[in-house]
This record gives C-alpha cells, sequence and structure tokens, in this order.
C-alpha cells in the first residue's frame, strides 16, 4: 500500500519553482487611492479622514490574495506629471485643477480636502514602505508611461502582467501576457474579453480612443462620432492588427462625398491627431534617464515583510479600521520577498 502511494506521488509533475517576475501585478496607485478616498467615509479617534489609506492597504491585500502574484509594483504620479501633456494640449485634465472628488461634508473646501490626500498618501507611503513590493514615482512623469513601460516590458519577455486601473486607456497594451483588472466592474480584461467589450482587438483601441476623445482626460473627439459609427465605417479597425491612423485618413479622403462623417473628421484632423499623441501608452513619454532609472530600481532586491513597524504606525495613527486580523493580512504579502531572480 505504501509503496503504491509512493509511486503514485513519484508520477506527479512537479510544479516548477515561481520566480521573482513570473506574475507581476501593477497597480495604478494614485487611481486606487483616489478611488478609495471618495468611496470610503473611514475616520480615527482623532477625527482625521482615513479612507484613502484604510481602503487602498484593504484593496491591496484583496488583490494580492485573489491574484497570487510573484512580485508587486506600485506605481505612483510624480509631481508635476501631467505638464509634459499639458504642453501639447493645455486642456488636458483642465477640469479637475478646481473641482472636489468628494461628495460629502467631511471637508469645508477644496483645500482641506487636498491636505488631507497630502497627509493620508505621505503615510500610506510608509505603510506600503513595509511590505515586499517596489514603490515607483518619478518626478514629471505619469504614472501610466511607467505602467505601460513595465508591462510591456515583462510581457515581452513571456512574463504574465496584470494590470490594477479603472482606466480603459490601459486596454491598449493588452496582449498575450498583458491583462487589465477593473477593481470597480470587479472584471479582467484579456484579449478576448476586449473584443467581446469593445466589438475590436485591443491593438486598434488607440485609434478608437483618438477619434472618440476622453472626457475623463478632458479631451473632446469628432463631433457626431460613436463606437457604433467607428466600427461600421472602418471594418478593419476590428480585427486588422495592421490598421492604423493612416488607414482612417485614407478611407476619409476616398469616401469623402457619401458621408458627412468622413467630412468633420478631416476637418478635426489636427485634434484626431492629438489625442492619439496624448492617450497613445504604446509608446511611453519617458526620457532615456528614466528608463534608465526604471530598470535600475526594478534591478533592486525585494525587501522582507516589516511587521513591527507597521504595527507600530498603526497604533500611532489608531486605524481601527485595520486593526482587525492585521497580522493575518500582513502574512498575504510574505511570500513576495521569498521569491529569486
Amino acid at each position: 500500500m505504501t509503496t503504491d502511494i509512493l509511486n503514485i506521488l513519484g508520477k506527479l509533475e512537479k510544479k516548477p519553482q515561481r520566480k521573482l517576475n513570473d506574475h507581476v501585478l501593477i497597480v495604478d496607485s494614485m487611481n486606487m487611492f483616489i478611488r478609495n478616498f471618495v468611496m470610503l467615509q473611514s475616520i480615527n479617534p482623532q477625527g482625521h479622514h482615513t479612507g484613502g489609506l484604510v481602503g487602498f492597504l484593504r484593496s491591496l491585500g484583496y488583490l494580492t490574495r485573489t491574484f497570487d502574484p510573484t512580485r508587486v509594483i506600485c506605481v505612483f504620479d510624480g509631481q508635476g506629471s501631467s505638464m509634459n501633456r499639458k504642453n501639447i494640449n493645455p486642456e488636458y485634465k483642465a477640469q479637475r485643477v478646481n473641482k472636489r472628488i468628494s461628495n460629502w461634508d467631511m471637508f469645508d473646501n477644496k483645500e482641506d480636502e487636498f491636505a488631507s490626500m497630502t497627509m493620508q498618501m505621505h503615510r500610506l507611503v510608509e505603510y506600503l514602505q513595509c511590505l515586499p513590493i517596489t514603490l515607483m514615482s518619478i518626478d514629471k512623469v505619469e504614472a501610466d508611461d511607467v505602467i505601460s513601460f513595465l508591462a510591456q516590458g515583462f510581457g515581452s519577455k513571456g512574463h504574465r502582467v496584470t494590470i490594477v486601473s479603472s482606466d480603459k486607456d490601459f486596454l491598449q497594451v493588452v496582449d498575450d501576457h498583458v491583462e487589465v483588472y477593473s477593481p470597480i466592474k470587479k472584471k479582467l480584461y484579456k484579449k478576448r474579453d476586449v473584443f467581446e467589450e469593445l466589438g475590436m482587438i485591443p491593438e486598434n483601441y488607440l485609434i478608437l480612443k483618438a477619434l472618440l476623445g476622453d472626457n475623463s482626460d478632458n479631451l473632446t473627439g469628432v463631433k457626431g462620432l460613436g463606437i457604433k459609427t467607428v466600427l461600421k465605417e472602418f471594418p478593419g479597425i476590428v480585427s486588422d492588427p495592421n490598421f492604423s491612423l493612416g488607414s482612417v485618413f485614407n478611407i476619409c479622403e476616398e469616401n469623402l462625398k457619401t458621408k458627412k462623417i468622413f467630412a468633420n473628421i478631416l476637418y478635426e484632423w489636427n485634434k484626431v491627431e492629438t489625442n492619439y499623441e496624448l492617450m497613445n501608452l504604446l509608446e511611453p513619454r519617458l526620457s532615456d534617464q528614466e528608463i534608465l532609472y526604471i530598470l535600475e530600481k526594478i534591478k533592486q532586491p525585494i525587501t522582507s515583510l516589516q511587521v513591527q513597524p507597521f504595527l507600530r504606525m498603526l497604533e500611532i495613527d489608531k486605524i481601527e479600521a485595520l486593526n482587525k486580523n492585521v497580522e493575518g493580512w500582513l502574512e498575504v504579502f510574505r511570500p513576495l520577498s521569498t521569491y529569486q531572480k
């Protein structure tokens, strides 16, 4: 009996040891922080709002437990991150400057809200530094560019990459190795999922966005144009990976006198090209020096889990929402320090 069991166990395929970059989870961290800041009205005993901080840490624990990655990278926007794109189009994200993001009465004005966000963000970074994860932020660089560069880099080497963001712009980098998880929809987008939802391959999503614009970034599209019209009038966008913005222009020229929409597109072509440039994550806006910094950063060893400093900060901040089974929550991250390159 014992011999039979040993023979069976001996025949079982041994799973290869997981390595550091086998499955990389990349978090659009400002996106996740703001979402939690808005949704959670968490208050500590001192009367301070802690929703962004608490919600982010809870979400990060959930994502790590759910996806079981071998590496976690949290990417934040750098100081003055949108300036490069604002130089191309001053209206880029202009609607966000004076707009409050919360809809409740915790803060008297935009300044109080911003001060709370800043305080929570700084404290969040201190908590994250206790975890075996990689933190990344580059001044004057948007997190989107860093995330896309990392995703395409890891993906090109055959590693699985999961981007966590509610920003649909990342759908343009989805391929056989890169996927996007939307925490709002709780949906994972692989290539087939993008096609099922949009009716087109992810390779051409950027072209669609250039034509339609993006309200969240204050970028207007061609007037009177919708996704159904784009798919109908430009069928190559549906499944041809070689379809390009030039293809759109040529089709519009050839059919200029048949439908008004073709004339509208050509009339606003400068806007279309500008949108394409601003929303292009396939070619991240990074200098050689910034690329070198990113490459050096991901070469750095992953630190071990720092339990005691984390618990001390939690005690000082009196964040009761995280106290329940916090030790178990922390243990979710411990394996991340054990994977080797």
